[in-house]
């Protein structure tokens, strides 16, 4: 007797050792006592000869209702001519092993491993067989397999399987078809999830999954690359195909998406385009254009979509070769700190001056935040360069003149990555014992998506370590993010920034002028200090003054300047602001929370 077809089962084995050697009643033990099912089949009418109760318990057929039926009764029926196909191939062959589909008695479709082997049954040609099944272990490698190339939350394909596809695209082109890419991104995802709950993120995305699916047709592949990042691969006969894709799939998230329980969101798309035809680019370098183009586009904040060009290949090299420079900046001492001032409405005096870096950079001249602060961000060097900025702002602000009780505040910009640093609160401490300067004359601002994004015990309790020192917290731009206005009540702030684009209208505008108005009384009545930023002319200035504002800043007052050229700029700036009418301004400093109030608004620590 030959041994079995598959080495290791240890079961069969025996059992046709045992069966050879004429020891039925062992056989039929061993047979018995097996976990899994086996069974013994006529090799002629198929006829099941023996089952274990093993076969009995898995299969749902009694013992007798089994040895009525044929090996071919637990297939369906579209498996059957395969079976029969195999066993004519194999019948003098000493055994078979393969997976197979049966049907139990219930009905239901199983997969099993099946190990068989050819022996001699009472004189008859027979084939013992060992079943083992591995449905639930198919489902979970077929699983496995679906996560590795889709999106679990929304179904469609993921980067891996877009950028196979795309390859696919581009060999099949080969200058006959062109290929397009239209990459889309979502701004402020990770503030909604922060704000909102996962639950309201995944609604949205859920629902630009849904209104992108239906500018696409069954050619055309959809997928999220991750985050609020989404996909379209299209191959077309000719450039307008892509174009036309491009249009719909903008018009597609115009106006503002229904989130449950969260009302009606803005998306606030970018979408970039990138064309390929087989040629040179390969599909990496394809979907990287269309990002790099996507990117561009919600920088400028451009409505429509943005085309992949050579002009924006060369603005991602300038950026990694600045980012690669910046790197080094720092050791190079080429930064620098110019001061803006915040000028009082209600006596003109300067209340803080806000610290804004410049980077002198060699044969370049001085460059502004907007093209090196983004790509810090990006990379990490955010954390380095704003300890700089801590140590260089607070250390210059101790120098300047008049008495400490009288200086103005430095307001210092943090980043929400620097929230997390786990040295922060020790960099200002540090930095104040050094230069003798008092804690209550800095105030740190956080930009208002900062704090959305920022929104954990952990961000919370380094804002709470600074005010419990003194510190004053500010928030910036506010008015630019989701929050409303509600949303004031949990942020440990002494100061409300309006962003800038709410001032512009004022004079002009009388939506700007109530919303404004509606920013300062809630402020007021949480006793925080409203300050107008970007103020650029004598309407919009008078207007704050109207409307109860604190304090305003902008290039009316004064422009950004060294610090050693900040006293004079000091006086300009409390000149023009004394020569407006001020008799709407609030009580210089408005009212003001104290520090034991404000931190009830705190998040509660994780227990």
């Amino acid at each position: 007797m030959s041994k079995m077809h598959r080495e290791g089962d240890s079961g069969s084995e025996e059992a046709t050792t045992l069966l050879s050697r004429d020891v039925g009643g062992a056989f039929r033990l061993l047979l018995a006592a097996n976990p899994l099912p086996m069974w013994v089949y006529d090799l002629e009418t198929l006829g099941f000869l023996e089952v274990n109760d093993a076969a009995v318990a898995h299969y749902g057929y009694t013992r007798a209702e089994f040895l009525k039926r044929s090996i071919a009764d637990i297939r369906p029926n579209e498996d059957r001519a395969r079976l029969h196909q195999i066993l004519a191939e194999r019948k003098d062959a000493f055994g078979y092993s393969g997976t197979w589909r049966h049907r139990r008695a219930d009905g239901t479709l199983i997969d099993v491993e099946v190990t068989s082997h050819i022996l001699d049954w009472e004189g008859r040609p027979a084939s013992l067989v060992v079943a083992h099944d591995v449905t639930e272990t198919r489902r979970l490698q077929e699983e496995l397999a679906r996560r590795a190339l889709y999106d679990e939350a929304t179904g469609l394909a993921n980067a891996a399987l877009f950028l196979d596809r795309t390859a696919d695209a581009l060999e099949r082109a080969k200058g006959s078809l062109c290929v397009g890419v239209v990459v889309v991104g979502l701004s402020g995802l990770d503030a909604l999830s922060s704000m909102a709950g996962d639950a309201a993120a995944d609604a949205l995305v859920a629902e630009v999954a849904r209104r992108l699916g239906s500018c696409c047709s069954e050619n055309e592949t959809l997928a999220r690359l991750g985050g609020g990042r989404f996909a379209v691969l299209c191959e077309t006969a000719e450039r307008d195909g892509v174009l036309r894709l491009a249009n719909s799939v903008a018009a597609a998230l115009e106006g503002s998406l229904s989130v449950p329980d969260f009302g009606e969101l803005r998306a606030a798309p970018a979408v970039g385009v990138a064309l390929g035809d087989g040629g040179d680019l390969d599909a990496a370098a394809l979907v990287h254009d269309a990002t790099s183009a996507m990117r561009h586009a919600a920088e400028r904040g451009q409505r429509s979509f943005l085309f992949a060009n050579p002009a924006l290949r060369r603005a991602d090299l300038e950026a990694f070769e600045t980012e690669r420079a910046l790197a080094g900046a720092l050791g190079a001492g080429e930064l620098r700190l110019f001061y803006q001032p915040v000028v009082d409405l209600h006596d003109g005096g300067v209340v803080a001056c806000e610290a804004l870096v410049r980077w002198d950079r060699p044969e370049v001249g001085l460059v502004g935040p907007d093209r090196f602060i983004p790509l810090a961000e990006r990379s990490g060097l955010i954390v380095e360069l704003g300890a700089w900025v801590i140590d260089h702002a607070i250390a210059e602000a101790a120098t300047w003149p008049g008495r400490p009780a009288h200086r103005p505040r430095v307001g210092i910009n943090l980043s929400a990555r620097q929230l997390h640093d786990d040295r922060l609160v020790e960099r200002f401490i540090g930095a104040c014992g050094a230069s003798g300067l008092s804690p209550a004359s800095v105030c740190v601002e956080l930009t208002e998506s900062a704090f959305v994004a920022t929104d954990d015990y952990g961000a919370y309790k380094s804002l709470a370590a600074l005010r419990e020192m003194g510190i004053e917290v500010a928030i910036d731009d506010f008015g630019t993010g989701y929050s409303a206005l509600s949303y004031l009540t949990h942020l440990p702030v002494d100061v409300v920034k309006i962003d800038r684009g709410f001032v512009a209208g004022l004079g002009a505008d009388r939506a700007d002028a109530l919303l404004v108005e509606a920013i300062i009384t809630v402020a007021h009545g949480l006793g925080l200090r409203v300050v107008a930023e970007g103020v650029e002319t004598p309407a919009q200035l008078q207007a704050l003054c109207d409307l109860g504002c604190d304090a305003a800043q902008g290039y009316l007052l004064a422009r950004p300047t060294p610090s050693e050229d900040l006293p004079g700029v000091l006086d300009a700036a409390t000149r023009a602001a004394s020569g407006r009418a001020m008799t709407g301004a609030a009580p210089r400093g408005g009212p003001k929370m104290s520090a034991v109030s404000m931190r009830r608004t705190f998040p509660p620590a994780a227990s």
